[in-house]
């Protein structure tokens, strides 16, 4: 049942009602006062004919409380059509948002395209236009160059294979990303007579609907694109002096202690195919942490395990906690190349714990640490630093700034976990320093890319 075409049956019934009793009663009035002067009669009349009117108010002049149902209607609509095209313009979210619709309309039937092929369809002959039928419509092929609704009646437009033959006139309105127009929402009526104002209203509303939505999927998906591409690079980044040095220290070690040679081998290429895999999943604290002292191993081989010495207190609950990969490798990293001293030991302790909603995981170091000048542009990137900053030593560095893997850590954190999760860094200048990864709530999925309309 179409609530739509109900009202509006309604509407027309009840005024052909009101155009024929009123000239009745008016006609009954008169002849009652011609036959008989008595009164009681004509207020009778009268009387009818003002309830008459006021129910023709109440009808068609909407109280605010109707108006309010109206909204709430609108609203829910605009939900249940975005809990189909949140996926993009794929079949079934088409097909469900058609089926949401065509009932808020005069329409006999809908149907959405990517201006090649019908997505999906709906209504009286909808079994003709199955999913990937290709659009002959002239119509269609015109929206889609000028980005412009369009109605048309049958008899102007005449292309073999067009959708729904049987139905004379239609709306077809443009589904706009960007400016780029993506696709198609049509709307056929039997007549072109059922095409007034509200009918175009509604298909462009409905088409603005769901552009609006498909552009928040796009950018959803271009959140997605970036965190892929953040989550790459980061696994890009082989140091190749962490790379000979490493490999000079096992084959050092290779006669004089075998053993040890092969652990770190197995060490080595662990962590590399670790490093060097695709995964773009989630992963767990375990696993991290496993990523992380592989790490610590080799640099332990190669500066000694008495110069570089490591502790942790992990809280068991928390190992099975879902984090981002490569997250912990390069807090470890910024210790030893940054922290660590010429002579010294650099001790470093590694903890996690889960506290009320959140998962705390802190490195801390007792090296150099660092001035309040170079904590406050820590997560800037080494090349804007070096753009921005006056401060470039005569060896050319430059203290400003951790470069791409730290800021990259703190992006990703954010994009899995919100706003409220990310990195806090506490650092006094030859006291050493204490890193704090704090996750809140759970992370986000990094779903499937999906098409934003078939091909």
């Amino acid at each position: 049942m179409n609530p739509t075409k109900v009202l509006r049956s309604s509407q027309v019934i009840m005024t052909v009602l009101l155009g024929l009793c009123v000239p009745m009663l008016i006609i009954l009035l008169i002849v009652e006062l011609v036959a008989d002067p008595n009164p009681v009669p004509a207020v009778i009349t009268i009387a009818g004919l003002v309830l008459l009117c006021f129910f023709f108010s109440y009808v068609f002049v909407v109280p605010d409380d109707l108006t309010s149902s109206a909204t709430d209607r609108t609203l829910s609509i605009a939900s249940k059509i975005f809990a189909h095209t949140r996926q993009g313009m794929t079949p079934e979210a088409t097909l469900g948002a058609c089926r949401i619709i065509l009932p808020e309309t005069l329409a006999s039937a809908i149907c959405i395209t990517d201006g090649k092929q019908i997505l999906a369809s709906w209504g009286v002959g909808s079994e003709q236009c199955p999913p990937g039928t290709p659009v002959a419509l002239e119509t269609t092929a015109r929206v889609m160059a000028s980005g412009t609704m369009s109605v048309f009646a049958r008899d102007g437009d005449s292309g073999e294979g067009s959708p729904f033959p049987h139905l004379r006139a239609g709306i077809v309105a443009p589904l706009k990303v960007r400016d780029r127009c993506m696709g198609t929402l049509g709307l056929f009526y039997p007549r072109a007579s059922a095409i007034d104002m509200r009918q175009t209203a509604l298909a462009t509303g409905f088409a603005e609907l769901i552009s609006t939505q498909l552009a928040s999927f796009e950018l959803e998906r271009q959140d997605q694109f970036a965190a892929r591409s953040e989550l790459r690079a980061l696994q890009s980044q082989v140091d190749p002096h962490f790379l000979f040095n490493t490999i000079g220290t096992i084959a050092s070690l290779v006669r004089t202690d075998p053993e040890l040679a092969r652990s770190l081998l197995i060490d080595f290429s662990n962590y590399y195919r670790q490093t060097l895999s695709n995964s773009e999943e989630l992963t767990t604290l375990e696993s991290e942490l496993d990523q992380g002292m592989r790490y610590i191993n080799l640099m332990q081989a190669r500066f000694g395990g008495e110069r570089l010495r490591v502790r942790q207190a992990i809280d068991p609950d928390v190992l099975s906690c879902r984090v981002p990969p490569f997250i912990l490798q390069p807090l470890l990293e910024n210790c030893i190349k940054h922290a660590m001293r010429e002579v010294e030991p650099l001790s470093i302790c590694i903890s996690a714990r889960r506290a009320d909603d959140r998962v705390e995981v802190v490195v801390e170091d007792n090296g150099a640490g660092m001035d309040e000048a170079t904590l406050a542009h820590l997560f800037e990137e080494r090349d804007a630093a070096l753009e921005d900053s006056d401060d470039m030593a005569a060896d050319g560095s430059n203290p400003r700034g951790c470069g791409l893997a730290l800021v990259n850590v703190l992006m990703r954190i954010k994009f899995f976990f919100g706003g409220d999760s990310g990195i806090h860094i506490e650092s006094k200048l030859g006291l050493g320093t204490r890193a704090t990864v704090c996750l809140v709530g759970e992370p986000r999925e990094l779903e499937p890319a999906a098409p934003l309309a078939l091909a």
